[in-house]
C-alpha cells in the first residue's frame, strides 16, 4: 500500500494521557481518510519522534481499517465550488439574510 500525503491537524499535548494527540489525514490513491492518532510522549518530546509516533498510528488504523470503520471524505462537487467562488463574500457568510 503506497500512501499519497499524510497530513496533520492541530497537533496537541493531553496531560490527562500523557500523549500527543491528533486527527491525521491520508491520502490513499486520490481518496483521503482521516483517523484520530495517539502517542504517549512527555510533553517535550522532540518533534520528530511525536510526528513518527503520530504517523504510524495513523497507518497502522489505515491498514486494518475496512470500508465501514473508515471516515472518508468525499471529494467536493465541482459545480458547487465554481458557483461559491462566484458569490459575493457577503453573501456566501449570510445567504439570503445579505439580500
Amino acid at each position: 500500500m503506497k500512501i499519497d500525503k499524510i497530513q496533520f491537524e492541530n497537533v496537541r499535548y493531553n496531560p490527562e494521557f500523557g500523549a500527543f494527540e491528533s486527527l491525521v489525514k491520508i491520502h490513499d490513491h486520490g481518496e483521503t481518510f482521516s483517523y484520530p492518532a495517539q502517542v504517549a510522549a512527555p510533553l517535550h518530546a522532540e518533534y520528530g519522534i511525536i510526528v513518527r509516533g503520530l504517523m504510524q498510528a495513523a497507518r497502522n488504523t489505515h491498514k486494518k481499517a475496512t470500508g465501514n470503520t473508515r471516515l472518508h471524505h468525499a471529494a467536493p462537487l465541482r459545480a458547487a465550488t465554481v458557483d461559491a467562488s462566484q458569490q459575493s463574500l457577503l453573501t456566501r457568510l449570510l445567504g439570503n439574510a445579505a439580500a
